[in-house]
């Protein structure tokens, strides 16, 4: 499901580990040594740094027991949640957590998802609705090929015709992605 972005929330779900640690808490992990025995290339300083930034964007709350052993606890707030949803779903997506950061990170290539959508283009045409050096752009589509999420068809004409088309997989991410204001299109 779409959703427009919060302030604070698209710095947070640009960051891979944001991403991951919101799933993990959705998944009712609670305690960061749960989180990182999940994720063991996550390290305890960068743990602890996204918790305190989710704490301070209000996405989750912070408990601490007294007693023996002492411990600290991590829930989600009802944004949170909404937040961790979105991420289980992206994660579900059979992407891994550093090509969703890739695809998050780039509003080039969220935007040419939204377009080949609508149908398949050429890349003279993405380059007219996005006004993006050809560099980039070419980049951007060959990325998103490697993640299997566009497929490119070479059209036997006179001269050779290039399209993209989004795959079912790429339709299928596409719902989860955000809806920016930043957004070229």
């Amino acid at each position: 499901m779409p959703m427009e972005w919060q302030d604070g929330w698209q710095e947070v779900l640009r960051c891979k580990w944001s991403v991951a640690v919101l799933a993990a808490l959705g998944d009712g992990l609670c305690r960061p040594s749960q989180i990182l025995r999940r994720y063991p290339s996550l390290t305890a300083k960068v743990l602890s740094e996204r918790l305190r930034k989710l704490e301070r964007l209000n996405l989750v709350e912070r408990l601490s027991f007294d007693g023996y052993p002492r411990h600290t606890e991590y829930h989600l707030t009802a944004d949170g949640a909404v937040l961790a949803r979105w991420a289980k779903g992206l994660l579900a997506s059979g992407l891994s957590v550093d090509e969703l950061t890739t695809i998050l990170r780039c509003r080039y290539i969220v935007a040419i998802l939204r377009l080949l959508a609508e149908r398949p283009r050429r890349p003279k045409e993405l380059w007219a609705r996005l006004r993006i050096a050809d560099k980039v752009l070419f980049e951007r589509l060959a990325k998103l090929e490697s993640l299997g999420l566009v497929h490119r068809e070479i059209v036997p004409t006179r001269p050779l015709q290039v399209r993209y088309h989004l795959t079912e997989r790429g339709a299928a991410l596409l719902p989860l992605l955000p809806v920016t204001a930043r957004s070229p299109i």
